[in-house]
Order: structure tokens, then C-alpha cells, then sequence
């Protein structure tokens, strides 16, 4: 399992490095920014930058013919993608780290410590780069990696749309149509969790049909 986790971050340790500097980059943009919403804004692309990093593994798997190789190795279909999916939860753990330093720049340049506000930072990263593991990877394993920016795009705009249905039908709870309701927050969270824990069931089963065609 541990030689499986370590090879799927080989296959993206340069585009890791490239998400590294991006999300620093931001942070320090931060440390100037005195706007709330910009700073949401950044700690929520610092929560979803590294996850872009699905695509590159399933590809560079595929350029280096390790999907085939990985075949003949004696492990389950369920280890595989158990590794793959351990992988992607550590890319999203870094990318809570990235936001939690923007907190900390944004608070001790501009005392900037609305709670609210972070959190919904935090939420809707989350949900973003849970729901995009979880739709984008099923779909290129199904289809290939030949439109991973046309996959990726889909992800991103099915993420936002699913946390934007979720408000309109919490409006009832909420009063109105929100996206920045903490239970909207909530709920869009929990929700982009079980798609991603969904996801992995439907790449089991993909990857198993993928193994004896």
C-alpha cells in the first residue's frame, strides 16, 4: 500500500511543486489584502489547487504504461484504489495547510479574523475539491485521459453548481437563497464528502471492468 501511495506521488511530485508555489504565492498575497472576500476566495483555491493533481497522476500512469503494469501486481483492485484515494485525501490535507497559513498571514497583517468568514473559505474549498476527486476521477478512468481540461472544467462547474442547488433548496432553512449560509456550508460539505467516498466504490467497480477487458 505504502509503495503504491509513494508511487502516485511521484507520478505528480512536479505539479505538486508547481501547487506548492501557486498556493505560497497566494498566501502572500494575502499578508496585502485587506478585502473579506478576497480572502475567501484565496483560502478556497489554496483548499482545491493541489486536487488539479488527479489528472496529472492518471495520465503520467498512463504515458509510463503503469495501468498496465499495476495489473500484474499482487494486489487487489480494492488496494489500488484505496491507495489512489488515500493519495487524493492527502493532496486536499495540503491544501488545508496552505489555507490555514493564509489565516494566519491574513490575521497578523490585518488583524483579519472573522471566523465566519474563514470557515466559509475552508467550506467551500472543500466542497470544491472533494466534489472535483470525486467526479473527476471516475471519469477519466472510464473515458481516458486524452480531455482531462475538458474533465476538469466539468468538475469545477458541477462542484459549484452542486453547492449552489444545495442553497437554493435549503432557501426554506435559510431564509434565502445564500451560498454563504453556514448550514449551506455545511450541508454542501458533507455532501461533496459522500461523493467523494461514492466515488470510490464506482472506481472499484470501473477499474475491475478495466482488468479484464
Amino acid at each position: 500500500m505504502k509503495g503504491l501511495i509513494r508511487n502516485n506521488f511521484y507520478s505528480m511530485e512536479n505539479n505538486i511543486k508547481i501547487s506548492f508555489v501557486i498556493a505560497l504565492f497566494l498566501a502572500v498575497v494575502s499578508f496585502f489584502v485587506k478585502q473579506e472576500g478576497f480572502i475567501q476566495m484565496i483560502i478556497a483555491m489554496q483548499l482545491s489547487i493541489f486536487i488539479v493533481n488527479v489528472g496529472t497522476s492518471l495520465h503520467a500512469d498512463v504515458v509510463s504504461k503503469w495501468n498496465k503494469f499495476e495489473l500484474t501486481l499482487p494486489v487487489k483492485s480494492n488496494d489500488i484504489m484505496k491507495a489512489k484515494y488515500i493519495s487524493f485525501t492527502i493532496l486536499i490535507l495540503l491544501g488545508i495547510i496552505m489555507g490555514s497559513i493564509t489565516a494566519v498571514y491574513a490575521y497578523a497583517a490585518n488583524g483579519f479574523s472573522n471566523a465566519r468568514s474563514i470557515c466559509y473559505g475552508y467550506e467551500f474549498g472543500l466542497t470544491l475539491s472533494a466534489a472535483m476527486a470525486g467526479i473527476m476521477y471516475p471519469l477519466m478512468l472510464k473515458i481516458g485521459t486524452e480531455k482531462n481540461e475538458i474533465i476538469m472544467i466539468v468538475s469545477a462547474i458541477a462542484a459549484v453548481g452542486l453547492r449552489a442547488l444545495l442553497s437554493a433548496v435549503l432557501t426554506p432553512l435559510t431564509g434565502e437563497m445564500n451560498m454563504q449560509h453556514p448550514l449551506v456550508g455545511i450541508v454542501s460539505a458533507i455532501a461533496a464528502a459522500v461523493i467523494f467516498i461514492g466515488s470510490y466504490f464506482v472506481s472499484v467497480k470501473i477499474y475491475r471492468h478495466k482488468e479484464f477487458s
